[in-house]
This record gives C-alpha cells, sequence and structure tokens, in this order.
C-alpha cells in the first residue's frame, strides 16, 4: 500500500509507482503523426516509476540564482526504469515530475483490419491492465511496456539500415519474492520523502549480450500477464 501526506494527497497530478511515463519529446506525442518520423535511435524508452521522491520547498533550488524566474527543479522527481534490449538488462534513471507525460496521450498509427479485436485502442487496453499480478513460482509474466515498444509505428524513409537502440522486452519468468524494506519513507515533520513498492518480485529471462540467463529484483507493480501481441 503506498501511503500519501496530506500536502502530496492534492497534488495528484503526481505520477504513482508502476505508471508508465516517458519524457516530453517522445514523437507519439505529436499530434500531426502517429508513425515515428524519426530514426529509431532517437527515440526514447517509454518507463515505468519505481520510486517517487519529494523535496521539501525550503530545502531545494527551484531557481536559478543567476537569471530570474529560470525554474530549474522540482520538489517531485521519479525513479524511472526501462530495458535496455541490446544489452538485455534493466536500466535506472531519477527524473524531474516536470520532463515527463503518462502514456495515456501517446497517438499509436494502426490500420483498419476486419477483426473487431484489432480495432481496440491500444492505449485504453494498457489502461485496463491488472495492476497486481498474483505470484506464482515459474509463472511467465510481462514488463508493463512490452506492447506498448513493440507496437510502435515507423515512417519507411526514417527507418535505419544499422538497427537502433530497442527497448522490447522479452517474457519473464517469476522465481522469487521479497517484501522491501519501508525505510526512510517521511520527513522529520512527517511529511512524505518517498513512495516506494511494497513488495519485489524476482524475475528471470534470458540475456543475449552475455549469453547467460540474468535475474533481478523488481517492483510487483512493473508486470502484468496473459498479453496478446
Amino acid at each position: 500500500m503506498l501511503f500519501l501526506s496530506k500536502k502530496n494527497q492534492l497534488n495528484m497530478s503526481n505520477f504513482i509507482v508502476g505508471d508508465i511515463v516517458t519524457i516530453k519529446s517522445h514523437p507519439l506525442f505529436s499530434n500531426t503523426h502517429k508513425k515515428i518520423n524519426a530514426l529509431t535511435s532517437l527515440v526514447p524508452p517509454l518507463m515505468v516509476v519505481k520510486e517517487v521522491l519529494f523535496d521539501k520547498e525550503e530545502k531545494k533550488i527551484l531557481y536559478s540564482n543567476e537569471i530570474k524566474k529560470a525554474k530549474i527543479a522540482d520538489l517531485t522527481k521519479y525513479v524511472c526504469v526501462y530495458f535496455n534490449a541490446n544489452k538485455s538488462e534493466f536500466v535506472e534513471k531519477t527524473i524531474y515530475h516536470s520532463l515527463v507525460k503518462g502514456y495515456l496521450d501517446l497517438k499509436y498509427y494502426r490500420k483498419e483490419e476486419k477483426s473487431k479485436s484489432s480495432n481496440i485502442d491500444l492505449v485504453l487496453e494498457v489502461a485496463k491492465y491488472k495492476h497486481n499480478v498474483d505470484y506464482e513460482f515459474g509463472k511467465c509474466v510481462q514488463f508493463k511496456t512490452k506492447k506498448l515498444e513493440h507496437r510502435k509505428s515507423y515512417d519507411a524513409n526514417t527507418v535505419e539500415r544499422i538497427p537502433g537502440i530497442s527497448f522490447q522486452t522479452p517474457d519473464f519468468i517469476l522465481t522469487g519474492i521479497k517484501n522491501e524494506e519501508q525505510k526512510d519513507l517521511f520527513f522529520n515533520d512527517g511529511t512524505q520523502k518517498k513512495q516506494m513498492s511494497t513488495q519485489l518480485f524476482k524475475v528471470m529471462w534470458f540475456n543475449h549480450y552475455q549469453q547467460k540467463f540474468s535475474e533481478d529484483y523488481l517492483p510487483k507493480e512493473f508486470f502484468v500477464e496473459d498479453l496478446e501481441i
């Protein structure tokens, strides 16, 4: 369970653990293009929020000391995780709230097909994901960005001859579970300092880059099951 201070309960624009986000420059936020017209290696990854970090206003420098009213930071930032498919590993990046947007604003290109199932909007489908996967040793699960990354469409004129960076993910196997220690969550005055998951899943996958099987502990909110790509 994630706890919010009274102050942060009022700021419901903040993302929470398990939300899918990406930086605002992602080409699929464009209102004019639903096919990506940038080189594949220039398209940023979709990420999942691992932790939410809050700073106190009196202790944070939010504006430049040199240029009046020039904002340089936020009071809220996120520890985000994405999957680097080229190296077959999860990567963390801490980023300010003002620099990211949620996946609900992504616009996907889709050819019309006769099948009714193909007419389901991908973003709405992702929004209906079950948020809590029941742990079962040996169960196959998927990272929440899997289908969104797989379904990206590129303009034919922008596809590189040399493969660009990919953020597609393999399926993962559940191999363990543990509780996440809930520490350093609040400041001395009781206001919230951090949001984090209460439970971590240990997942295993084949790491093609290192030619071995890899394992990692990640928040249970990162995973879904039974996806049809």
